[in-house]
């Protein structure tokens, strides 16, 4: 195979891995067990490295208990926004005869 040939092809496939981790990159994906905290600077981090343990790690059965009894559950169809260093939560819910994803479509100016 010819050099330039073998450049062409890794070049691609760099391009179409780099394509592939970009589009992954818009999904938010907090995983089964793990608890996030909002800080005081508007960064959600992990809740475990804000109580003195390194990495990210699950909640043990105590954790999830208290959870369960305490926290309020988002709704499928919640919107999560975050402006400045405040986040906000809109349940999808009707407003001005319309459903809070249905405003949404017009929120955006992607051209």
């Amino acid at each position: 195979m010819s050099l330039i040939k073998s450049a062409l092809i890794g070049a691609a496939l760099t391009l179409a891995i780099a394509s592939g981790a970009s589009a992954q990159s818009n999904n938010v994906d907090v995983g089964d067990g793990i608890a996030m905290v909002i800080t005081g600077d508007g960064k959600m981090v992990p809740l475990s490295t804000q109580v003195g343990k390194k990495g990210t790690g699950k909640i043990n059965a105590k954790g999830h208990a208290m959870l369960m009894q305490h926290a309020t559950k988002l709704k499928a169809g919640t919107i999560i926004y975050r402006s400045g260093t405040s986040y906000y939560m809109l349940e999808n819910k009707k407003i001005d005869a319309d459903m809070a994803l249905d405003h949404a479509k017009g929120w955006y100016d992607f051209n």
